[in-house]
């Protein structure tokens, strides 16, 4: 009987055993690593981009170029914004959004946004960066801009101004730059070099006979 006893308790450790070595065995799934998502970047922004001054709007002018054919940037983000009396309010551009307990009609145009020129005056470039209407005129004069075109308005106050932008007025403010007067005009460095080349075709030259052909 004790034989029996002890043949058995042999067997079921035997069993015991090698229920656990085959849980040990088994093995444990290894989560992959997560794979970072790959960080998108605007194609201007891999661009090299160099203030457009006004050596090179003379430059342009002397070669013939059309200034309206040149593709401009703005170099800084600015945020245009204006009170409303009432959320009905229709707006032709922008958001509508709450700020400080105030409804606010906002237009935010990103940094390296390209725009064209629509009109070009004696002391700047009113510059659009929407097909739907509204320009930014960019000054350049002897006084505050005699190199670059730059961000302008009216009733500044604490690096902000006044715009007129379709035919609404905003409060124009530079996000990431203490003033919107710091926001100036850009173009590519790879479009300038391609204005600066001159291709001219040779036709040759024919030997003098003497009698003028």
């Amino acid at each position: 009987m004790m034989r029996s006893i002890t043949i058995g308790v042999f067997f079921s450790t035997i069993l015991l055993v090698g229920c656990l070595g085959s849980k040990k065995s088994k093995p444990v799934p290894v989560q992959p690593p997560a794979q970072q998502a790959p960080t998108f970047t605007p194609p201007e922004e891999k661009a090299v981009f160099v203030p457009f001054t006004r050596e090179m709007y003379d430059r342009l002018v002397d070669e013939g170029i059309d200034i309206k054919k040149v593709q401009f940037f703005i170099d800084q983000k600015i945020v245009l914004s204006r009170y409303l009396d009432s959320a009905k309010t229709l707006v032709s551009a922008g958001v509508i959004k709450m700020s400080k307990g105030k409804i606010v009609n906002e237009i935010v145009i990103p940094a390296y946004t390209p725009g064209v020129c629509e009109v070009i005056e004696d002391d700047g470039l009113r510059i659009s960066f929407d097909r739907q209407g509204g320009s930014i005129k960019f000054l350049n004069d002897e006084t505050y801009s005699p190199k670059f075109f730059i961000f302008t308005g009216t009733n500044w106050n604490n690096g902000t101004a006044e715009v007129e932008y379709a035919d609404k007025t905003y409060r124009a403010s530079c996000a990431n730059c203490g003033s919107v007067a710091e926001a100036k005009l850009v173009v590519k460095q790879s479009e300038m070099d391609k204005m600066d080349k001159k291709t001219r075709t040779l036709t040759g030259r024919k030997v003098d006979n003497g009698n003028g052909n």
